[in-house]
């Protein structure tokens, strides 16, 4: 008898760290980095360069951006280049409270070009198009980011 209940304790303890184990797993699973983003967007042809630190850069829940310009064949014009700013946030959770003081920011917004976001994981991309009504690069982007 003694033999039988150990045995289902220890069937229980396997299952409970199979068990935990995997839910870890799932949240690894929505952690991007920089390298991973910029290797869709690579993946689209599309050119990012790295534009530095502007003095309007918004930081989102503490968390900083990497701006880039974002180039591809189709533009023919860079004397004016589009940006690309790039968070990279340490949780999902974290991501969707920067997104909310993003949208709090832009009750007011004091830009002349037009955010676009997309989200996923704890990624978040902000496109800075010249256009509201037909952005040049938000498809590319769309699919970029559906690849990670």
């Amino acid at each position: 008898m003694m033999r039988k209940t150990k045995f289902i304790l220890i069937i229980m303890v396997c299952l409970i760290a199979l068990i935990g184990c995997s839910k870890d797993k799932n949240v690894m699973g929505n952690q991007y980095t920089l390298e991973d983003v910029i290797s869709v967007f690579g993946s689209q042809n599309l050119k990012l360069a790295s534009f530095g630190i502007l003095g309007t850069s918004l930081s989102l829940n503490k968390t900083m951006p990497e701006v880039n310009s974002i180039e591809t064949e189709a533009v023919v014009d860079q004397s004016e280049p589009e940006l690309v700013y790039l968070y990279i946030f340490k949780t999902e959770q974290a991501r969707n409270t920067g997104v909310k003081e993003f949208n709090k920011k832009m009750k007011h917004p004091k830009y002349t070009t037009y955010p676009f976001l997309y989200e996923k994981g704890n990624v978040l991309v902000i496109y800075w198009a010249k256009s509201k009504d037909s952005p040049l690069m938000d498809k590319s982007i769309q699919m970029a980011i559906e690849k990670l």
